[in-house]
Formats: C-alpha cells, structure tokens, sequence
C-alpha cells in the first residue's frame, strides 16, 4: 500500500476534466502534495479502467502520455 491509499480523498470533486475552473484551481492549491498526488492516482487509476485503455497497455498509455508531456500538449 502507498502512502496515497491512506488519505481519504473521497470528497475531493473537480467540475472540470478539462479545463479548470477559478474553483477547481483554488481547490488543488488548497491539496498538499500527498493529497495532490493521491487525486492524481486516483485519476490515473480510473483512466486505466475505461474503455478506451483496455485497447492498449499500461505501457502504451504511459508512453503516450509521457510524450505528449515532453510535446507540450
């Protein structure tokens, strides 16, 4: 177990996974980081789950994102 499956994180909602709002920000800068990184877990954790994951691996879906990170998109 990590660190991050200790904090509960249950109530922490955003209104936008995509762009986010005045509110949504305040609420991430109101997060310290293990809170931070436990709702970036949890995320990631539920994207991997979805439909469109189960077509490529873990692997695939990390290099994906890794690259489009250094891309600046």
């Amino acid at each position: 177990m990590s660190d991050t499956d200790t904090i509960d994180i249950s109530g922490i909602k955003f209104s936008s996974s995509v762009f986010p709002t005045d509110e949504d920000m305040a609420l991430w800068h109101s997060l310290g980081p293990a809170a931070q990184q436990a709702v970036i877990m949890r995320d990631v954790e539920q994207g991997l789950k979805g439909p469109p994951a189960a077509k490529a691996s873990k692997a695939d879906i990390m290099a994906e994102a890794l690259d489009d990170v250094k891309n600046g998109i």
